[in-house]
C-alpha cells in the first residue's frame, strides 16, 4: 500500500501518540467506578444516542467520530496540536475505560467491549491525526517557503494527506457498523 509508505513517519509518530495515551489512561488509578468519572460522566450526555442495533446508531457513531477525525486533519495547519490532542485524549479514554471495565468486571469483558469495534477505530483515528500531521506540516513548510520565495507545491501534499484521511473515514463507517451490531452481540455473549 503506497500510502501507507508514503506515510509511515506520520503514521509511526500518530501511533506513539495513541500508545502514550492508552498507557497514561491505563496507569493512572481512577478509584471508584467508571460511572463516577467526570469525562465518561460527560460522554453519558450521548448514552441516549446509542441504541444497538439500530441504523441511526451508526449514524450518530459516524459523525461523532468522523468530527474528531476533521478536527485533527482540518485544524493541524492552524495548530499541530490538534491531532496530538486527540490521539492523546484517545488514548487516555481507551486505556481508562479498558483497565477499568479489567479490574471491575474481567479482562474478558473489556476486550469484548473494545475489540470489535476498536480494531477499526483506532487505525481511523491514527490515519486522520497522521494525515493531519502531514498537511499541517506541509502548510507550515508552504508558509516558510512564502518568506524565504521559494517555490512549495501544496497541493501535493495536501492530495496524499487528503487519501489517507478518507481511508480513515472509511475505517470509522465499518467501526460504527461494528459498534452498533457487533460489540453489544459480543456483550450479550460474554456479559
Amino acid at each position: 500500500m503506497g500510502v501507507l509508505r508514503v506515510n509511515k513517519n506520520y503514521l509511526l509518530i500518530s501511533t506513539l501518540l495513541m500508545i502514550t495515551g492508552v498507557v497514561v489512561g491505563a496507569a493512572i488509578p481512577q478509584g471508584g467506578s467508571l460511572s463516577e468519572n467526570p469525562l465518561l460522566k460527560n460522554l453519558m450526555q450521548y448514552a441516549p444516542f446509542f441504541k444497538p442495533y439500530e441504523p441511526f446508531t451508526v449514524l450518530f457513531l459516524l459523525a461523532k467520530n468522523s468530527l474528531a477525525a476533521a478536527l485533527a486533519f482540518f485544524f493541524a495547519p492552524l495548530l499541530l496540536l490538534a491531532p496530538a490532542g486527540v490521539l492523546l485524549l484517545n488514548g487516555y479514554m481507551l486505556g481508562m475505560v479498558g483497565s477499568g471495565l479489567a479490574a471491575q468486571i474481567s479482562l474478558i469483558v473489556a476486550v469484548g467491549a473494545l475489540a470489535p469495534h476498536g480494531i477499526f477505530e483506532i487505525p481511523a483515528l491514527i490515519f486522520a491525526c497522521a494525515a493531519g500531521m502531514r498537511f499541517g506540516m506541509a502548510s507550515f513548510r508552504k508558509l516558510i517557503s512564502l518568506f524565504e520565495h521559494k517555490q512549495y507545491s501544496l497541493f501535493a501534499e495536501f492530495r496524499g494527506a487528503w487519501e489517507l484521511f478518507v481511508i480513515s473515514i472509511v475505517l470509522l463507517l465499518v467501526a460504527a457498523i461494528f459498534e452498533t451490531y457487533v460489540t453489544p452481540f459480543v456483550l450479550g455473549y460474554l456479559y
